[in-house]
């Protein structure tokens, strides 16, 4: 009677426990992904991007302020202009030869002007194998040296103060032919720019430097 009686008790107690409990009284619940098969975050994961499982490589970010380098491009030297050289020097010609004016110390060049027989030409420079003259219109041009009176008569005798090359044309690029030394005479027969045509006791015609003679 006593075992009836308990447990006719706890019959009546528990809808009267049940009732008791409200929905604030049961503890919220979160969905938490399923791992995958080997215990890695899934793929789609904000984790999957550092995982050590992937590749086996830690992604990482590029330092800051470093902008990728941009492609350098290679500037061909054929473009570029090349200045000719020119050895400056400062005479008065006279024309000899109606021939143009070239733009560059090439044949291939540009006509700027036609030179007149008779006339002169102011002649600032030499390059190897041009002349380089200033026009009347302030252009600078150039010229074959055989166009113009390119060297004037003289006949004097003079003591070289320095030694000095004989060359075969009035420019520094010239031919040397032979040598003359210090303290010996030479005999000038002519004067071109910068330069004394002289001729030697063998019979040989050249060019020193006037500063030979200084």
């Amino acid at each position: 009677m006593a075992l009836i009686a308990a447990v006719a008790t706890l019959a009546f107690s528990a809808p009267a426990f049940a009732a008791g409990i409200g929905e604030e009284d049961v503890p919220s619940t979160s969905i938490v992904p399923a791992e995958g098969p080997s215990g890695a975050a899934p793929a789609n994961s904000p984790a999957s991007a550092t995982s050590p499982s992937s590749a086996g490589k830690t992604w990482m970010p590029p330092p800051a302020g470093l902008k990728p380098k941009a492609p350098s491009h290679h500037v061909s030297s054929r473009n570029s202009v090349r200045e000719p050289e020119i050895e400056p020097a400062q005479a008065r010609m006279k024309v000899l030869e109606a021939q143009p004016v070239y733009s560059e110390p090439a044949k291939s060049s540009k006509h700027i002007e036609q030179m007149s027989v008779g006339k002169f030409v102011d002649v600032t420079g030499s390059t190897h194998y041009y002349l380089q003259v200033k026009l009347k219109s302030g252009q600078t041009g150039y010229i074959d040296p055989s166009a113009v009176e390119l060297v004037r008569p003289a006949d004097k005798v003079f003591m070289l103060t320095h030694d000095a090359g004989v060359l075969d044309k009035p420019n520094r690029w010239a031919k040397k032919l032979a040598e003359v030394h210090q303290g010996h005479n030479v005999h000038v027969v002519g004067l071109s720019l910068n330069y004394m045509r002289i001729r030697m006791k063998s019979g040989l015609e050249g060019y020193i430097p006037i500063t030979a003679l200084e």
